[in-house]
């Protein structure tokens, strides 16, 4: 019995400690505790881009697979050397794709498709941080045996691309402190340091022109006036969230 009420008398002993040791840590927690309000602030910049990338398509179509591709080598030669003489470095110029395959047609009569030839489509992709020369540049490779134009995507380049950036980012962070300024004027309490900061989204856009085919004319020549080609802006976007203690 004695034994027991002794047991008993430890267990209350140890619950009271406990409890005492719960409620200072409350308090302990309570008192450190900062009241804090979380802000997000956007901001989107658009600048003209300072870079090009331009698709040219060479198309061959032969009897047999092996013309189709001695041809198609003979002009892409032809227009990769035509846009080095315009100025546009060796390593500015690559393949983006290239195809072979046998090009056929429906036989009514059969009504099966048959084999007419082999084509070849080789697409040249060609940078240029002069924009302005776009149009010059796609009468040349087209002058130089070019038949089709894939598309031109205009950009920024990445030195261009960490300068907008830190310019939304900029404006981001001011649209993100004149919201919390204005939330904490209307209930009454102030700024106080900032306690976090994160950059929730960065978004880049790039500008894609898609122009005609540009099929070369069987008959004779005539002056044409040059392509003219003006890019759209290109637009930077950015997303930033701010947390600040509140007095």
């Amino acid at each position: 019995m004695e034994r027991d009420r002794n047991n008993l008398l430890s267990i209350v002993v140890i619950g009271v400690v406990l409890i005492a040791i719960i409620l200072a840590a409350a308090q302990f927690v309570g008192e450190g505790t900062k009241s804090v309000i979380s802000v997000s602030g956007t901001a989107s910049v658009s600048v003209m881009p300072n870079k090009a990338d331009i698709f040219v398509k060479i198309v061959s179509l032969e009897d047999n697979a092996a013309d189709a591709q001695s041809v198609n080598a003979e002009i892409s030669n032809r227009v990769i050397a035509a846009l080095e003489k315009e100025g546009v470095k060796e390593e500015d110029i690559e393949t983006s794709s290239f195809r072979l395959y046998p090009k056929q047609k429906w036989n009514e009569d059969e009504e099966t498709y048959k084999t007419v030839g082999y084509e070849v489509i080789h697409i040249l992709k060609v940078e240029t941080l002069n924009v302005e020369e776009v149009g010059d540049l796609l009468d040349k490779a087209v002058e130089a045996g070019a038949n089709g134009v894939d598309r031109v995507s205009f950009s920024l380049t990445k030195e261009k691309q960490k300068e907008i950036n830190a310019q939304a980012l900029e404006m981001a962070s001011l649209d993100a402190k004149t919201k919390a300024e204005s939330i904490t004027d209307s209930l009454g309490v102030r700024l106080g340091k900032i306690s976090r900061i994160s950059e929730s989204n960065f978004f880049y856009e790039g500008y894609d022109y898609y122009p005609r085919a540009a099929e070369i004319e069987e008959s004779v020549p005539v002056p044409k006036p040059a392509t003219q080609i003006s890019p759209g802006e290109v637009e930077v976007r950015a997303n930033i969230v701010i947390e600040y203690e509140i007095r």
